[in-house]
């Protein structure tokens, strides 16, 4: 597989926290076996997607896979009623499509007597 057909597996903060856990290492035992600090380690079992090379380093300790292969988001299906095909003019006219009106909102007004930035002080 070639780089543009793997990509990082979405819950690899999941998969990492779950692998230390699973042979029983704190963060601190795991940061001094990949020789790295704690704060990397909990910044990455937060969601916080660190380097490709640290990537491997956690792969490597931990004896697990982090990227999976990609799946193509490009093409999406749309399905109509009826037989022939949908055209776009079809999706635009849909009901799902239709803005939602939105509720006017009241213009704020300045109250009189009172200046932009408060009543002032008397000294």
């Amino acid at each position: 597989m070639t780089k543009d057909e793997v990509e990082l597996a979405n819950d690899f903060h999941s998969r990492i926290r779950n692998a230390r856990t699973h042979r029983g290492l704190s963060q601190e035992e795991l940061a001094k076996q990949m020789n790295e600090k704690i704060a990397v380690i909990q910044k990455t079992e937060n969601g916080i997607r660190p380097t490709d090379s640290l990537l491997n380093k956690f792969a490597k300790a931990l004896d697990i896979k982090l990227f999976v292969e990609s799946v193509s988001h490009a093409h999406t299906m749309v399905a109509s009623d009826n037989d022939r095909q949908m055209t776009i003019s079809d999706a635009k006219n849909s009901p799902e499509s239709e803005p939602k009106k939105q509720k006017s909102q009241k213009k704020k007004g300045r109250r009189i007597g009172v200046s932009r930035s408060g009543a002032r002080s008397r000294r």
